[in-house]
């Protein structure tokens, strides 16, 4: 019995040996990846204030979000999968339930040839600067223009790029669901792209339109409103220590059977990065939002106009990102709460985050 255990052990042995030395390992083509961010927030008026994305806590240590993805590609097909958990994965699909572990990309690629390619399945959203996963962006908390989405599409776009410029169209689920059965709604959702990518720059128009996306925590969409938005990204590098960004948005809803309903925004974002050494930046972020004429799909933000002004300083150790962040927002309505829980037209917090990729 020994002797034949002794000789299994060497048919695997030599078998995984042999494996080892073939063209197509088990593993080839297949990459790793993700990332982790944590916070502490502190609001001066001892509210919680927060009416933009993934920061609405108070006198708080939280953990945002650990996310693990993992692409394949074989040929001219490719797959890519990302998981997320936490709070931030949670709002960012507030449309679902039990969303504390969320897909929040799965996309399925062919490159019909070296410059056309069809993506198919749930992809984070082309709109805006901002994105999702904390370690991407310099400033940890998220712009206005940012909370009022969209923030993902599930459907199938097609991309064309030809040297520096770039081409997509797609149509999709309603904004921000990953079943059209879940929405309310079977109309489809319309996006696009024009880009152009130079060597310390680019520049992007991006455009949406379909069934209105509620803000979240909010009931689902009516299947008669209907949300367009037009959007503008473009970056520029200055020196080599300087550069600066910019996102343009305007959206529009409007409402077939009740006119009354519908409504207006528009948010002007500018993005200043300064590096002192490569461990240690400087990020500010200034935003006018606009939103006097708004529709009540962006919730407590509709009625006022919004001055926000927010510092981070990224010190990076290795993969980790320590930010330290001030954020200072002035309202022409009162739509902040004050020490005594009292309505008023400014807010002020301090938070300190963390990040880490791998």
């Amino acid at each position: 019995m020994k002797k034949q255990l002794h000789v299994l052990i060497a048919i695997l042995a030599s078998s995984f040996a042999f494996a080892q030395d073939t063209e197509t390992p088990i593993f080839s083509g297949i990459t790793f990846g993700g990332s982790a961010d944590a916070y502490y927030k502190y609001d001066f008026s001892k509210q919680d204030n927060g009416l933009s994305s993934f920061t609405n806590t108070q006198d708080s240590f939280e953990i945002g979000m650990a996310s693990i993805n993992a692409g394949h590609s074989l040929g001219k097909a490719s797959v890519f999968v990302d998981l997320g958990f936490g709070t931030r994965a949670e709002q960012f699909s507030y449309n679902e339930k039990d969303t504390k572990f969320i897909v929040k990309q799965l996309t399925f690629t062919y490159d019909i040839t070296d410059k056309f390619k069809v993506v198919a399945g749930s992809f984070g959203t082309h709109i805006g600067y901002e994105v999702l996963d904390a370690v991407d962006n310099k400033n940890y908390s998220m712009s206005y223009a940012f909370s009022c989405g969209p923030f993902f599409n599930t459907g199938v776009k097609a991309q064309y790029t030809s040297g520096q410029f770039t081409a997509m169209a797609g149509i999709t689920n309603p904004t921000d669901f990953n079943s059209a059965l879940d929405s309310g709604s079977k109309k489809k959702t319309y996006i696009g792209q024009l880009g152009y990518v130079a060597d310390k720059g680019s520049v992007y128009l991006n455009f949406t339109t379909g069934t209105a996306n509620p803000s979240p925590g909010s009931e689902i969409p009516l299947p008669n409103e209907r949300k367009t938005e037009f959007d503008l990204v473009a970056s520029r590098e200055i020196t080599d220590s300087f550069s600066l960004g910019f996102n343009g948005v305007y959206a529009k809803t409007t409402n077939e059977m009740d006119k009354e309903l519908g409504g207006e925004w528009y948010s002007l974002v500018g993005y200043a990065n300064y590096s002192f050494r490569e461990s240690l930046i400087l990020a500010y972020r200034m935003e006018y939002f606009g939103a006097k004429k708004a529709a009540a799909t962006i919730g407590n933000l509709s009625g006022a106009n919004v001055f926000a002004n927010t510092v981070s300083l990224n010190y990076k150790v290795g993969k980790l990102t320590i930010i330290p962040e001030c954020k200072y927002d002035i309202a022409s309505e009162k739509i902040y709460v004050d020490n005594n829980t009292l309505a008023t037209g400014g807010m002020f917090f301090a938070l300190l985050a963390t990040t880490y990729s791998f």
